[in-house]
């Protein structure tokens, strides 16, 4: 996939309200955004969600943002290494900086959803 004219790496954290109505307990939406007129080339996402006794991480890619999934490689390398515990949001954040993601979101706008 040719990246060139795109800010590559930006992500925000969802807020509550999003997240109670989509059925979530935390998301973060993350993906390619356009340097020059701004918009989206493709965004993916990462839900939280009840599954049993634990708050476990679902990837959410809908078929317009595949090719930019494909083009995450390190992204989706570093979260093969998570092992034992699901990771939390914060954790997944951290991934994506670790990664050369922007956080878009200025720090104490988001609403900080505590997991259980």
């Amino acid at each position: 996939m040719n990246n060139s004219g795109c800010l590559r790496r930006e992500f925000y954290v969802n807020t509550a309200s999003y997240c109670r109505v989509m059925g979530v307990v935390s998301a973060v939406t993350f993906g390619l955004y356009r340097v020059e007129g701004g918009g989206t080339v493709g965004m993916l996402s990462v839900c939280w969600e009840n599954l049993g006794n634990d708050v476990v991480p679902q990837m959410h890619a809908y078929y317009d943002s595949w090719r930019v999934l494909a083009s995450f490689s390190d992204v989706l390398a570093r979260m093969s290494e998570v092992t034992g515990k699901p990771c939390s949001p914060d954790e997944f954040c951290q991934i994506l900086l670790d990664c050369g993601f922007v956080n878009r979101v200025e720090p104490g706008l988001a609403d900080g959803v505590q997991l259980s």
